[in-house]
């Protein structure tokens, strides 16, 4: 079997800017963003963003400008005082936090705690 066969050549690797990979990965951590539909709109290999990803992780990214913080909506709805264990009457107290496609719904006597736990995890 003395073929000679030669591979067809690569061609030459496409170096990209450290803005323009910075700038992918920045817009691969928005959410609902596909990182497959990123890479593909913009000409590169999924598994190409994910190690960008990995290299300049968000905290790892400088921050353009400090920004205000953002307000999120708020809903408040009247409920009628349900009784506790005991017949005391306190209002009933429920909390749905919503962060990216995480969400938190917290109701009545909960462990100030293990709740600013919770909070400080989920709000990293």
């Amino acid at each position: 079997m003395g073929t000679d066969s030669k591979q067809p050549s690569r061609g030459p690797y496409r170096h990209h800017s450290e803005e323009f990979k910075r700038a992918i990965v920045e817009q691969s951590f928005q959410p609902g963003v596909s990182v497959a539909r990123l890479a593909r709109e913009n000409g590169v290999n999924t598994n190409q963003v994910f190690g960008w990803r990995k290299r300049y992780a968000p905290n790892q990214l400088p921050v353009a400008q400090a920004t205000a913080p953002a307000l999120v909506p708020v809903t408040i709805v009247d409920q009628p005082a349900q009784p506790l264990a005991g017949g005391d009457h306190r209002p009933a107290v429920m909390l749905e936090l919503t962060v990216g496609r995480a969400k938190l719904r917290v109701g009545g006597d909960v462990d100030r705690d293990l709740l600013a736990q919770v909070l400080d995890r989920l709000l990293r």
